[in-house]
Order: C-alpha cells, then sequence, then structure tokens
C-alpha cells in the first residue's frame, strides 16, 4: 500500500510581521533542525502504534487508558510538531519560561485568565473522552456496543475538542494583537533558539516574573503554546504524530509509568514477535484501515485548524463552523479507533494461554498506580472497568478459553464449570477441600491467587486494594 503523504510541514514563520520573517531568516538555520517537510506516516508507524497498545489496552486498567499527558487535548497549536522538528532537545517549561518573559503585565494577565476561561470546555472534553472509553471497556468485558453509538459518541468527543481549541486561540490572538515588533522579534528568536538546542542562548530578561500561584503546568502548557503558534506557518502546524488519533488505550501511562523509558517500537517488537503470522495479520487489518483515514484525518483537521487561525488577524473565529468540523474530525478518529479495537480483541482471542501468560508478564516489567482514590465510583462501575484485565482470560468470546467463564461463579462449586477442562490439579485439590466460591474465598483468590492456592496455573498477581476486590466483586454478582 502506498504511504500517505502527510500535508507539507515547513519551517517558516509566515504568520509574523515581516520585519520578524526577515530578522529570523537572516539567521543561520540550525543544523539539528530537522525539516518535516514531505512527512510521511507509512505502515510500520502505525503497525507499531496498534501493537504497542495490543499490550496496554488487552492489560491495563481504566486509570491507564483515561491518563493524557499535558499537552495531548486540543493539539492544535504546533508544540509537538516544534519538539518534533528540534529532535525532541526542546522542553515544554524552558519555552514557557522564556514566553512568559517577554509578555507585559497586561498580557500575562490575559494568559492567566485563559487558565479559568478553558475549565468548562476542558471538562466537557474530558467527559466525552471517557465516555469512549467506558464503551472500549464494555467491548472488552464482552457487552454489547454498537458502532454507530460508538462514533456519535466520537463526534461529541471531537466537537468538545474543537472548542477547547477555540477558547484557546481566541484568547491567543488577542494576546497577538497587543505584541509589539521587539516583542514579536523576541519570541520568534526564543523558537529558532530552543529549535535548534541552544536555550542557553536566549537571553535573561529584565521582565522575567515569578510564576503567579495558579495552575503552574497548565499555565506552562498554554505558553508553551503560544510561542509555537504565533511563531509558527500553518503549513508547520498541520503537523500530527501517528500516535495522537485513538490515545484511549493505556500507552501514554505505560511510558509514564516507565520513567519515558519505554519505547514504542521496542514494546511493538516484542508484542509482534509474541504473535503468530495469523494473529499479526489482524492487526494489519486495523493497520490497513488506519493508514487510509490518517490522511482523511489529517485533511479534515487542517480545515478546523484554518478556522481557529483567523484569530490571529483579530477576528472572531466562528463557533458553527469549529464545532461542525470538530465533529468530524472526532467521527474520523473514533472510526480508526474502532477498526483498532476489534482487531485488537480479535487478536485476544487467538491467543493460546502460554502468549496470554507472556503479555501479562511483559506488562508486569513496567510499574502502575493503582487508583486508590476511585472509591468515588459506583462500586459496580468500578468493579467493570477492572473486570477489562480479567477479559484477557476469562473472555466469553474465546473460542477456546484460557480460563472459565465467571458468570455465576459466585456460589458455584470450586473448579467445576462443565465448558472448562483446563484446571490446575492444584485448583481441583482446592476445590476438594474448600466446597464452593463465597465472597470470602473470592476475596482472598483476588488478593493473592498463588497465596491461597499454591500451583495455580492463574498468571494474574492479584489486586492489593480491598475496594478494587469488593468492587470486582460487586460486579462479577451481576453476571448471570
Amino acid at each position: 500500500m502506498p504511504m500517505i503523504k502527510q500535508l507539507p510541514v515547513i519551517l517558516c514563520l509566515s504568520l509574523l510581521p515581516a520585519s520578524v520573517v526577515s530578522s529570523v531568516s537572516a539567521q543561520t538555520a540550525p543544523t539539528s533542525l530537522r525539516d518535516l517537510s514531505g512527512h510521511e506516516v507509512d505502515e510500520p508507524q502505525l503497525r507499531d502504534a496498534v501493537a504497542s497498545r495490543t499490550l496496554t489496552w488487552l492489560t491495563g486498567t481504566s486509570a491507564n487508558n483515561d491518563y493524557m499527558s499535558v499537552g495531548r487535548m486540543a493539539n492544535f497549536f504546533g508544540f509537538v510538531a516544534l519538539r518534533v522538528s528540534s529532535n525532541q532537545s526542546l522542553t515544554r517549561a524552558h519555552v514557557a519560561r522564556d514566553t512568559l518573559a517577554v509578555l507585559d503585565p497586561a498580557e500575562l494577565e490575559h494568559l492567566v485568565a485563559l487558565l479559568d476561561e478553558q475549565i468548562p470546555a476542558h471538562e466537557q472534553t474530558q467527559t466525552a473522552r471517557v465516555q469512549m472509553n467506558r464503551a472500549l471497556e464494555m467491548l472488552l468485558v464482552g457487552e454489547t456496543v454498537v458502532e454507530a453509538e460508538f462514533l456519535a459518541i466520537g463526534r461529541t468527543y471531537g466537537a468538545s475538542e474543537a472548542e477547547l481549541g477555540r477558547v484557546i486561540a481566541q484568547t491567543f490572538g488577542e494576546i497577538a494583537q497587543t505584541l509589539t515588533p521587539n516583542q514579536q522579534e523576541a519570541l520568534a528568536q526564543i523558537r529558532t533558539a530552543h529549535a535548534s538546542g541552544l536555550s542557553d542562548t536566549v537571553p535573561v530578561s529584565d521582565n522575567r516574573v515569578r510564576l503567579p500561584d495558579v495552575d503552574r503546568q497548565e499555565l506552562v502548557n498554554v505558553a508553551a503554546r503560544f510561542l509555537s503558534w504565533t511563531t509558527g506557518s500553518p503549513e508547520f502546524n498541520d503537523f500530527e504524530v501517528v500516535g495522537k488519533p485513538s490515545q484511549h488505550f493505556g500507552f501514554v501511562s505505560l511510558r509514564l509509568a516507565s520513567g519515558h523509558g519505554v519505547r514504542r517500537g521496542a514494546v511493538a517488537r516484542e508484542v509482534l514477535d509474541l504473535l503468530t503470522p495469523q494473529q499479526q495479520k489482524m492487526l494489519d487489518v486495523a493497520v490497513q484501515q488506519n493508514v487510509e483515514a490518517f490522511g482523511d484525518f489529517l485533511v479534515k483537521r487542517a480545515e478546523l485548524m484554518r478556522v481557529l487561525e483567523v484569530a490571529l488577524t483579530g477576528d472572531i473565529i466562528d463557533t458553527e463552523a469549529v464545532m461542525q468540523l470538530g465533529a468530524d474530525v472526532g467521527e474520523i478518529e473514533a472510526k480508526m479507533t474502532w477498526a483498532q479495537a476489534m482487531a485488537m480483541l480479535n487478536v485476544r482471542d487467538a491467543l493460546s494461554e502460554a502468549q496470554l501468560s507472556a503479555l501479562i508478564e511483559m506488562r508486569a516489567k513496567y510499574t502502575f498506580a493503582a487508583d486508590a482514590e476511585d472509591v468515588q465510583h459506583d462500586p459496580v462501575e468500578l468493579g467493570r472497568q477492572l473486570f477489562a484485565q480479567c477479559a484477557l482470560c476469562h473472555a466469553s468470546s474465546r473460542e477456546s478459553a484460557a480460563a472459565p467463564s465467571l458468570t455465576g461463579v459466585i456460589g458455584r462449586e470450586i473448579a467445576a464449570d462443565h465448558d472448562f477442562d483446563l484446571y490446575s490439579p492444584a485448583l481441583l485439590d482446592f476445590g476438594q477441600s474448600q466446597g464452593n466460591w463465597t465472597n470470602d474465598l473470592l476475596n482472598d483468590f483476588l488478593r493473592s491467587p498463588r497465596s491461597l492456592v499454591p500451583g495455580t496455573t492463574m498468571g494474574f498477581d492479584g489486586f492489593e486494594a480491598e475496594h478494587e476486590r469488593a468492587a470486582i466483586l460487586a460486579y462479577i454478582a451481576t453476571l448471570k
């Protein structure tokens, strides 16, 4: 299949006044700066994305899947492109520090006010994203999800994210209109210095201010975006990394848990080496669909970007157009997400017991913190989310089940599911001595399967948190 050519991404500053452009152009282009023009997204990149997500989604938790790093929501402002072009040498915090030093007190106050102004749109976007994640987890535990309904949630998510972008862009445009030529030139020089890996050459400004007492992480985020968007070109800001669409499968959380030491390509190779050629082909179905859809995603996203960019010339952004285009972008992204989920579920249902154990061990190499504060959830809902991990082996849809069904397990005779005949001798002996599964026995088993039944072949280490075990038991009790 031919590679999808992305929109050209060039290192120009066409949104700046002519005086600033000439000033920046006169500087020598840094050799460390990557030229992203003609950047291509090909099948291997998407294959790595889907393969790495196969590990994180099938073995993760809701907390893992819901996590999203700062700056990944409403990612319309070119900072990711700037970081990629610099060979990952620049940092958001340092760019923000130098940017804030250029702004005058009124402009800084305007930027700080954005932190509160964006909260409603941010919360609405996060709510829609979580709805998509819950629908995906319903698929994991074998509940019915209609594709059309999932795409509708995707449209809501996309429209909400675009509205968040509109709020941010409008404020950025208002501040940009107040910049003096000297400020514009200083921002352009900051961009060039950081993108070149020469951040220490940015002069210390007399205006360097103490950060106000606000959400400093988010202030850093918006300040860095303000720099990248107001000094970048439309072509540059249109760049998007292949991992952005479909960020619902927990890989970002895995990267965070590893101290950013894990690499997508390395995880993908480990997963692909575990799979048979036939199972790999199941993933390739989603890869092919995503390669085709990613081109549509970029085109529609670029249309949205053009609407947002009118703020830079002092115009008011068309809210209705933003919502419509955002919904269209969200639907394409949801189609990509759905294709990946279907492929991963097909792989899960085809995994052997040895492969399942290997996948669990692969995940165990990384450390995840349990969401100990999740007690505010409805216990049954929390249990359903946690059960997504159990479904890796206990999925009723598997043709050759690696573990017995848990439907009706409470009160059932231990090791007595007549549709499953691979019980370990240890569990059979345990059943002879204990009789039926009670809530207390299941609670002890969920805490540490191998401690309660030495010799069991169950590969999962258990749930340490008491509220998580109670939630899973509450959910299992609903399975009839």
